[in-house]
């Protein structure tokens, strides 16, 4: 068993061992594997990894195109849910080539300091790391600092987890990498829950298209304006606005926060038209690497570059020609490919990449944003010109924290979808629950609701949910007062405890898990506020 070494005694081992030391003892035996394959491998640990081309990046991309496209939605998902965090998602196919970056701006730009960015390799010939591990071992690992055999990755802690495909054959790798100072002991276990959860989706995936091509179908699961749950006035607005455009060949920009369902408008909205027959076609310009968007909305053709398929390859306006493009975070797209959507919206035609000859088109653009497009327009952070091509209509989804009067049949209508998902039978609530949920801001809309549904139903092992099974966050607002009185810490710790505390009837169990406490912890803490004897007239 190998001891925890500090960062300084990680450095020194490191140090002696590139100096021509040969002591491993404590590191953890990949990590000593590696650190001798790369001296054999005469690895400069002093220098950076280089950085493909354009071309090389494009052919790289276009190959991992589906596992891009599987992985996307997991990584935007987890990275709302931990934007404040300062760490990156980095997926690599399974020779180490990076094929996409997620994170903070910040944490980004930081990274690429040290050439961590799409287009760089991070085999073993870049040194130890923990995609390299991951790759030669088959198994997930974190690599932290010093251990790393590059002096570039020393402020880098990084955990790393293989992806397989349906067939058990390795994909790839998915990397959660934050400063060296992040370290936390669950980070492996997430990063591991996730390649298993994107492994899931990419086995079914597959079996839906296997379907597809055995029932000679396009597989369209459509959503229509009868799936969008709530009577509230602000989503009944939007609602009629959208089924009154339906019918019409008018561009539409939808706009709302992440979270609060824009595709499912979308597509109620392709259903509603008269274009319902032919294709709906959804991109996500958010998830794809700016480098490949052009040719998967445009397509390419033969011999655009190395590697292109034989024949070329038709992109998305192509593809949706006499139905539905939706463009989702079109706020995302670069002002350069900007201006070539701009052509193609004001000439109703493509031109392949590498091609020259115009391919005319009959594409209704739908467009989302989670932005408003016409602030982003005033700060010049999208051309004008492109957001009136686009936005004729403009559509408003309101967050769900304006719409708290729909979260009851929110509530219903999504714990019955997680527990279909999961095949667990219809969890019994307490009722009580809608009131806290109602309290909380939801930053994460809808997604957010659910993601915590689904936690709650795994968490209840089939009994009855109430508000232990969520997280504290969500009912800490309703505990605070109104008005916040300047006080001391030590009152404010007394009045929180008290309101809890006849939330639960004094039940001590519960109390403690929703504060998060022993009840060790708890008791002591009544015994020094003295809430023994409080009563409930003095609670109140």
């Amino acid at each position: 068993m190998t001891t925890e070494l500090t960062y300084k005694e990680l450095y020194n081992k490191w140090d002696k061992f590139i100096n021509g030391g040969d002591d491993t003892s404590h590191l953890k035996p990949e990590v000593a594997e590696s650190w001798r394959r790369c001296q054999r491998l005469n690895v400069n640990p002093f220098k950076k990894p280089p950085l493909m081309n354009e071309q090389e990046i494009q052919e790289v991309l276009s190959k991992n195109q589906n596992l891009i496209n599987v992985v996307a939605p997991f990584i935007n998902l987890i990275s709302d849910l931990t934007k404040e965090t300062n760490f990156l998602y980095v997926l690599t196919d399974h020779k180490g080539n990076i094929l996409d970056v997620k994170g903070a701006k910040h944490v980004v730009e930081q990274a690429k300091k040290s050439n961590f960015e799409i287009g760089a390799n991070r085999s073993e010939s870049a040194g130890t790391n923990a995609i390299s591990v991951a790759i030669s071992t088959g198994k997930p690992i974190h690599i932290g600092g010093p251990e790393h055999y590059n002096v570039h990755f020393h402020q880098w802690s990084c955990a790393a987890a293989p992806i397989h495909d349906s067939k058990g054959k390795f994909i790839g790798v998915l990397t959660l990498s934050g400063h060296y100072s992040l370290k936390h002991t669950h980070t492996l276990g997430m990063v591991v829950s996730l390649a298993k959860a994107i492994e899931k989706e990419l086995f079914v995936k597959e079996k839906t298209l296997n379907f597809a091509k055995n029932s000679q179908l396009p597989v369209n699961d459509y959503f229509t304006f009868k799936d969008i749950i709530g009577s509230g006035e602000g989503i009944q607005s939007a609602i009629n606005m959208a089924r009154v455009v339906s019918n019409s060949n008018s561009r539409i920009l939808v706009e709302g926060e992440s979270g609060t369902g824009k595709e499912l408008f979308v597509q109620a909205i392709h259903h509603a038209s008269e274009r319902r027959e032919n294709p709906f076609i959804a991109v996500n310009c958010g998830a794809i690497p700016e480098q490949l968007i052009e040719s998967e909305l445009f397509g390419y053709q033969e011999g655009a570059f190395t590697g292109a398929k034989k024949g070329g390859m038709p992109g998305k306006f192509e593809l949706a020609n006499g139905g539905t493009l939706f463009l989702d975070e079109i706020n995302s797209m670069s002002e350069d490919m900007q201006v070539k959507l701009l052509r193609v919206l004001q000439q109703n035609e493509v031109i392949r990449v590498g091609g020259s000859i115009p391919i005319p088109i009959n594409v209704r653009v739908i467009g989302a944003s989670n932005e408003s497009l016409e602030m982003l327009v005033e700060k010049n952070k999208f051309r004008r010109d492109l957001y009136y091509r686009l936005g004729i209509i403009v559509i408003q989804i309101p967050p769900l924290r304006e719409r708290t009067e729909d979260i009851p049949e929110l509530f219903k209508h999504l714990l019955n979808k997680v527990c279909k998902r999961l095949d667990v039978k219809s969890s019994e609530y307490d009722p009580a629950i809608l009131q806290y949920l109602k309290s909380h801001d939801w930053p994460g809309n809808i997604r957010e609701l659910e993601n915590y549904i689904e936690r709650a139903v795994v968490l209840s092992q089939g009994k009855k949910l109430t508000m232990e099974h969520f997280p504290y966050k969500l009912i800490e607002q309703m505990f605070m007062p109104e008005k916040m009185e300047l006080t001391t810490l030590e009152d404010m710790e007394r009045q929180f405890i008290q309101r809890v505390l006849l939330t639960f009837n004094g039940n001590m169990t519960k109390t403690s898990q929703i504060l998060g406490i022993t009840r060790k912890t708890l008791y002591n803490k009544m015994k020094l506020f003295n809430l023994q004897k409080a009563s409930e007239k003095e609670i109140l």
